[in-house]
């Protein structure tokens, strides 16, 4: 069952036989037969075969086999670092507005202060983030949407706002929604938090924009906006620079009122590295002094 269970663990967290066969490295007619051995040894049917999803038996068995799985792998990390406490290698993954505007300062920081710990730093939509987790490619994340994995724990560390933005010609402008309309809305790929906490607010706020165009990252956004190419929602934090200097300015409006909360994302129940644990130390703190709502609570996933 050892083998099915991992297997099966692969194909969750892929959503394929094929790419648990890349994880694991075996070919997909063995993780096809060990998924249908274990199906076999329980008695009951965990994927459908012609759709490639869960059953209610094998969204069941999930939960339970992921953060076993999980638990496994991290134990063996931690067994390695603690042979030389803060060494080894740290990998951590962030969504796109707290991995540009927030953590680079902050793994500086923690690599010049633990320069044996070698550090690797991805960012990533907000769902890559949760992959990367879940994985086991990345120790620590920091995401900014709703985390929905059972094998995942997720903690707020900063609360931020998301803001509308346009270029300096709007500056004391206030628009109509038949304006915002019209006007076309700028924001990244498919998979951004940011993007489906603006949609959504649009969607409450009945406004349809009749055109968009995506963009691959941030910085990108704020080029095309700056020069009157549309509009964009953004978030607070990323916006310091622009807004002071005026190369951006907020559009009002009245019913938008949008927040959200960026957060720490890891494996539920699972003791984290030495240099995990120290980032994580620094990285409370550094985001602590940021948001004007500090972590209350700890929430889970």
């Amino acid at each position: 069952m050892e083998l099915g269970a991992r297997a099966f663990a692969g194909f969750v967290r892929r959503g394929s036989f094929s790419g648990a066969a890349a994880e694991l490295r075996i070919s997909q007619p063995a993780v096809s037969k060990h998924v249908a051995d274990m199906e076999r040894e329980l008695g009951v049917k965990l994927i459908e075969r012609r759709s490639r999803t869960l059953t209610a038996a094998g969204e069941f068995l999930a939960s339970h086999v992921l953060r076993a799985d999980a638990l496994l792998r991290q134990a063996a990390h931690g067994l390695t670092a603690l042979r030389e406490p803060m060494s080894g290698a740290l990998s951590i993954v962030a969504a796109g507005t707290p991995g540009t505007y927030v953590l680079p300062e902050i793994v500086a920081a923690f690599q010049q202060a633990h320069p044996g710990v070698r550090m690797q730093f991805e960012l990533a939509t907000s769902a890559e983030v949760i992959n990367a987790v879940r994985s086991h490619r990345a120790e620590i994340g920091v995401s900014g949407g709703f985390v929905a994995a059972p094998e995942i724990e997720a903690e707020p560390l900063i609360e931020d706002e998301v803001v509308i933005v346009g270029p300096p010609s709007f500056a004391g402008r206030r628009v109509s929604r038949d304006e915002l309309e019209l006007l076309t809305w700028i924001s990244r790929e498919e998979g951004s938090a940011t993007r489906v906490i603006a949609d959504g607010a649009l969607a409450d706020l009945g406004i349809v924009p009749r055109r968009r165009l995506a963009l691959p990252a941030w910085e990108a956004i704020k080029i095309a906006v700056r020069r009157g190419h549309g509009i964009a929602a953004f978030s607070r934090l990323a916006l310091t620079e622009e807004l002071a200097a005026g190369t951006l300015t907020m559009i009002p409006f009245v019913p938008w009122k949008v927040r959200r909360t960026f957060s720490i994302v890891r494996i539920r129940d699972a003791a984290l590295t030495p240099p995990a644990q120290q980032f994580l130390e620094l990285l409370r703190a550094r985001c602590s002094r940021l948001s004007p709502s500090p972590r209350r609570r700890r929430k889970s996933g």
